[in-house]
């Protein structure tokens, strides 16, 4: 028995007719009395008693048309307390995210996300990857994307993949500048052309200050000591400076990509063997609700 099969009865028993029954349901009259005969059989009992002046109900009948008309009014009234309930239930996720994860990658999950929960308001808290891990180690936020190195004492990380770079491809260190920066390396807007890590020696550098240590210790591997113009804690910041022409811009390709200045060039470099890796990192000491688990699945 189903509830398209009660739906069906109970229009046949209002109507006392098969024919205007289907009518009314919108459907061919040979479907709906095979439904009929399935359901009797089922039953083991006549609903109906077929005379000339068309359907009687019979005494099962009855019963079944009062017992059903309680089923299908209690599955209403269900449907409805759900979607109230649905509709009434809200709950706010909060994420921490560098920049360029928040201005590229964030928004596209953010819309997929909405469409299977649409109840789920967000809090995001954008700021540098140390600030990300100092919201997360307060509780602050559920979880957060942060750029390599951190230090992982405490939390759990796994990966994520920029939509900035290609199937498969990894992060790298990419040069920014305006071309004449370049010398005889520009010679067109062509983002994955490289360039020799030496070929920075004694050119003004402009760097995010997480990334010296690295970047001066592999200068000193090729032998040169970089001459870094400025250290800021903002990648725009380092963007705004090779905009100016003041200087060669060094950051991740991913946060390279937030550029929209048509005139700066991006350049990949080689002898880099640091990977500046995108990751979502966790407390495993905090449980996290459903929506949460189910954001960070779709990643």
């Amino acid at each position: 028995m189903t509830l398209k099969q009660l739906e069906y009865f109970l229009e046949i028993a209002r109507m006392g007719s098969v024919s205007k029954a289907a009518q009314m349901l919108n459907i061919s009259q040979p479907p709906l009395s095979m439904q009929l005969k399935a359901l009797e059989e089922e039953l083991g009992v006549s609903l109906f008693n077929r005379t000339k002046r068309g359907l009687e109900i019979t005494q099962e009948g009855l019963m079944l048309e009062e017992r059903a008309k309680v089923v299908l009014a209690f599955l209403q009234e269900t449907t409805e307390d759900l979607h109230k309930f649905s509709n009434s239930k809200e709950c706010t996720l909060r994420i921490g995210s560098i920049g360029s994860i928040n201005n590229q990658l964030l928004p596209n999950i953010i819309s997929r996300f909405c469409r299977d929960y649409p109840y789920v308001n967000f809090q995001v808290h954008e700021g540098r990857t140390d600030t990300v891990l100092q919201d997360l180690h307060d509780g602050a936020i559920e979880f957060g994307f942060v750029r390599e190195p951190f230090n992982l004492s405490g939390f759990r990380s796994m990966p994520i993949h920029h939509p900035a770079l290609k199937d498969g491809e990894s992060d790298y260190f990419a040069a920014i500048a305006l071309p004449q920066f370049f010398d005889h390396y520009y010679t067109g807007n062509n983002a994955e052309q490289t360039i020799p890590l030496k070929e920075l020696q004694g050119k003004p550098l402009v760097i995010h200050q997480r990334y010296r240590k690295v970047l001066v210790g592999l200068c000193l591997k090729q032998g040169f000591t970089p001459h870094i113009i400025c250290e800021n804690g903002e990648i725009q910041s380092s963007l705004s400076w090779a905009q100016a022409g003041i200087g060669i811009a060094i950051a991740p390709f991913t946060s390279a990509s937030l550029n929209t200045d048509p005139r700066l060039i991006i350049r990949r470099l080689d002898s880099v063997e640091v990977v500046p890796q995108v990751c979502l990192v966790w407390n495993p000491t905090v449980p996290l609700i459903p929506e949460a688990r189910a954001f960070m699945q779709m990643l």
